[in-house]
């Protein structure tokens, strides 16, 4: 278990520990209730015993399957490719959208995003459930943890890790989605 992230190894072992309180805990009633001559009770603790420790093994056999498999998987260190030869690492200037009859342009392409969202409408936009970089577009509660840029605004938490490629790509997925007319630009 010592090749799993750390918060894991120590979710797992404060399950096998609870586990194991759960298991003495019907022993006790088991032996109690063998004291007092009901031995129906007996037996489904019994039962629930057996059931308890089955679960302990299957996980314990699980885990250990975990690690095997993952340290038998073959790396591949030599196969990277960049997904577009044209798009380049150097940063983009501004990006400017057309959107309802206004034109949003701000200073940074985070803050373009963050206020092209807010024209679409924040609640329009979190029913359609979309992920940037692994994390909702649009929620009600905050990421911890992660290095990903999320904004408040309006109560909402908008991500706003986002490059002009991506920002782009999203912007118009949503007015798709929302049959709300977007033009974008690239200003240099």
């Amino acid at each position: 278990m010592n090749k799993l992230p750390e918060a894991v190894t120590s979710k797992f072992t404060e399950l096998f520990v609870t586990l194991h309180h759960a298991t003495d805990d019907l022993k006790i009633a088991g032996a109690e209730a063998n004291l007092m001559g009901d031995f129906n009770q007996v037996a489904s603790i019994n039962e629930l015993c057996r059931k308890l420790q089955a679960l302990d093994a299957d996980i314990k056999t699980t885990v250990n399957n975990f690690d095997a498999n993952y340290n038998n998987r073959p790396v591949d260190k030599g196969n990277f490719r960049k997904l577009n030869k044209n798009r380049t690492r150097k940063p983009s200037r501004r990006l400017r959208v057309k959107i309802a009859g206004q034109i949003i342009e701000e200073t940074t392409i985070a803050q373009t995003f963050l206020k092209t969202v807010r024209v679409f409408g924040f609640d329009k936009v979190a029913k359609l459930n979309m992920m940037v970089t692994k994390v909702p577009l649009i929620a009600r509660t905050s990421v911890h943890g992660g290095y990903q840029t999320q904004k408040l605004c309006d109560g909402w938490y908008v991500t706003t890790h986002v490059n002009k490629h991506t920002a782009t790509n999203v912007l118009k997925e949503k007015g798709k989605q929302l049959n709300i007319p977007v033009k974008l630009e690239s200003i240099e």
